[in-house]
C-alpha cells in the first residue's frame, strides 16, 4: 500500500446493481448489515436498462395489439392505424428511468451506501473502486459478486446485424427480421415482432427445455400468426448485401439461405469478471469467466459470494433475486438455502409459455416414472369466449411418490397460473390439491384443474378414456 491512502472498513460491499445485487443489498440492509453497493455504471444494471425491461415493454405491447386486433370478434372497432413504434419507445424509455429512480430511492431508504466506479481485489481483504479520476479501497468482512454476463458477438458488427441489447431498442420497426438462436429472449423478440406486422424468420439452433406437446401448440400458434420457423439448424454465416441480411444456415445436411432486413444471430457469453482481478485472491473460475459456487453460493474463498448470471447456475432473474437473498440471509445468520429445483421460467411470447420443474425426459433421465396429465384451453368456456384458445397444460406426477413435479402450460394467462403451480409445488402438491379447490366459473385456471383431473382420467371436458381407447 502507498503511504498515506486511506483504507475505508466496510461490513458487506455487494458488487454489481443489477437485480441480484441490489436486492441482496436491500435485504442484508433490512437483517442489520452495514452495506456498501457498487455499480460502475446505473442501478439496475443490464437487466433493467438494456434487457429484461426493454423487452418486457415490447412483449407487453405486442401482445395488446395483438388483443386489439382481435377484438373485432367482440364487436370492439377494427384497428385501422398501424402500430406507433415512435410512441411505444419513448415509453420504454420513460419505464426504465422511473423503475431506476425507484430503486435509487429505495437503497437511500434502506440506508445503503451506494458507490459509483469499477471495483477491483487487491488483497484477499481489499478492493478498489475506481471511477475516472477517482480511487477509492475498501476493506471488507463480506463480498456478494453480482458481475453478471457479457455477450461476445459471433458476426462482424454493423446497424444491420443486432445485439441482445438493441434487439429490442431498434430505432424503427423493419420491414422483415431473421433471428438465429433459441433462448428465451430470442424467441421472445420473434414472436413480439411478429405480431407487430414485422415478417420473421426464426431459426432455432437448439431446443428450449419443453414438452413436445407444449412446443407444437406454442410454434403453430406462432406459424398460424404468419412467423416462418425452421428447426434443427447449424448456423453458417452471415453475409451482408445491399439491403438486406443473409443468413446461411444447414438442415438435414442441406445448405440454405434466409434474407431479410435485419439479422440476429445469438452470441456467446462469458461471466463478466475480466476486472475484478480474481486470481489475486484465488477465487476460482471457469475457461469463461464464470465463477465457482458452493451449494451455499460461496466461491473458493470462504467471506465472497457470488449470485446472478455470473456463476451460471441460472441465466434468469428470478435466481438472481433469490439467490441474493438467501446469501443475505446467510450472513445475517438466519436458516436459509438456495434450491433451485422449482425455478418458474416465463417465456412471454403471443400466447405465453410457462414451466416449473421436470419434464418427461428429465424425470426419465433421474429415473422417475411419471403420468402426464393435459388439458387444452380450446375446452375451457372463458377462452374460447374471449378469443384465446390457442393453448394447452401438461402436469407430471410422479407415480411412486404421487407428488407433482413438473407443469408447463402455453396461453394467455400462462404467466399468472404458473405461480399456483410454482406455489403448490413447493408445498408438496398432489394432484388431489388442484382438484379439490373450487374455481371461479368461468376462468382460465379451470384449464390448470382438468389437467389435474385427467391424471385421474376425470376430466370432464375431455373425450372420456376407455380400456378399448388406452390400447
Amino acid at each position: 500500500m502507498v503511504v498515506g491512502e486511506f483504507v475505508q472498513e466496510r461490513q458487506l460491499i455487494v458488487i454489481g446493481g443489477g437485480p441480484g445485487g441490489y436486492q441482496a443489498a436491500i435485504r442484508a440492509a433490512q437483517l442489520g448489515l452495514d452495506v456498501t453497493l457498487v455499480e460502475k455504471n446505473e442501478l439496475g444494471g443490464i437487466c433493467l436498462h438494456e434487457g429484461c425491461m426493454p423487452s418486457k415493454v415490447v412483449t407487453e405491447a405486442a401482445e395488446r395489439w395483438q388483443q386489439t386486433v382481435k377484438g373485432c370478434k367482440l364487436g370492439i372497432p377494427e384497428q385501422r392505424e398501424p402500430f406507433k413504434w415512435d410512441v411505444l419507445r419513448r415509453y420504454q424509455t420513460n419505464v426504465v428511468e422511473q423503475l431506476k429512480q425507484g430503486i435509487v430511492q429505495l437503497c437511500k431508504g434502506n440506508k445503503i451506501e451506494y458507490v459509483v466506479g469499477e471495483a477491483s481485489f487487491l488483497s484477499a481483504e481489499r478492493i478498489s473502486v475506481t471511477n475516472g479520476h477517482q480511487y477509492e479501497i475498501y476493506s471488507f468482512q463480506h463480498v456478494i459478486l453480482a458481475t453478471g454476463q457479457y455477450y461476445v458477438s459471433v458476426t462482424e458488427e454493423n446497424e444491420r446485424l443486432l445485439t441482445p441489447y438493441s434487439l429490442f431498442q431498434l430505432e424503427k420497426l423493419p420491414p422483415s427480421l431473421v433471428i438465429v438462436g433459441h433462448q428465451g429472449y430470442e424467441i421472445e423478440a420473434a414472436f413480439a415482432y411478429q405480431s407487430l406486422g414485422v415478417e420473421v424468420t426464426l431459426l432455432l439452433d437448439g431446443a428450449p427445455p419443453i414438452e413436445k406437446v407444449i412446443e407444437k401448440e406454442w410454434f403453430r400458434s406462432a406459424k398460424k400468426a404468419g412467423m416462418k420457423i425452421k428447426q434443427d439448424i447449424d448456423f453458417e454465416s452471415v453475409q451482408l448485401k445491399d439491403a438486406s441480411v443473409a443468413v446461411v444456415y444447414s438442415r438435414a445436411e442441406k445448405r440454405e439461405e434466409v434474407q431479410a432486413a435485419l439479422g440476429y444471430v445469438s452470441p456467446n457469453w462469458k461471466g463478466q469478471t475480466g476486472a475484478l482481478s480474481l486470481k489475486r485472491v484465488g477465487i476460482e473460475t471457469d475457461q469463461d469467466g464464470y465463477i465457482t459456487v458452493t451449494s451455499e453460493l460461496k466461491t473458493t474463498k470462504n467471506n465472497v459470494y457470488a449470485i446472478g448470471d455470473v456463476n451460471k447456475e441460472s441465466f434468469l432473474a428470478t435466481a438472481a433475486i433469490q439467490q441474493g437473498k438467501v446469501v443475505a440471509e446467510l450472513l445475517a445468520g438466519h436458516a436459509s438455502r438456495w434450491d433451485p429445483t422449482i425455478l418458474p421460467t416465463v417465456y412471454r411470447t403471443q400466447p405465453p409459455l410457462a414451466m416449473v420443474g421436470l419434464t418427461q425426459e428429465q424425470a426419465k433421465k433421474s429415473g422417475i416414472d411419471t403420468i402426464v396429465g393435459t388439458a387444452s384451453f380450446r375446452s375451457n368456456g372463458f377462452s374460447l369466449l374471449s378469443h384465446a384458445q390457442d393453448g394447452i397444460i401438461t402436469i407430471l406426477k410422479d407415480k411412486e411418490r404421487d407428488d407433482i413435479i413438473g407443469v408447463q402450460m402455453v396461453g394467455t394467462g400462462a404467466t399468472e397460473l404458473i405461480v399456483s403451480a410454482t406455489i403448490g409445488m413447493e408445498l408438496g402438491m398432489r394432484d388431489e390439491d388442484l382438484i379439490f379447490p373450487m374455481y371461479p366459473h368461468p376462468c382460465v385456471g379451470e384449464v390448470l384443474m382438468e389437467a389435474a383431473e385427467d391424471l385421474q382420467h376425470t376430466a370432464i371436458h375431455k373425450p372420456r378414456v376407455t380400456k378399448q381407447t388406452q390400447k
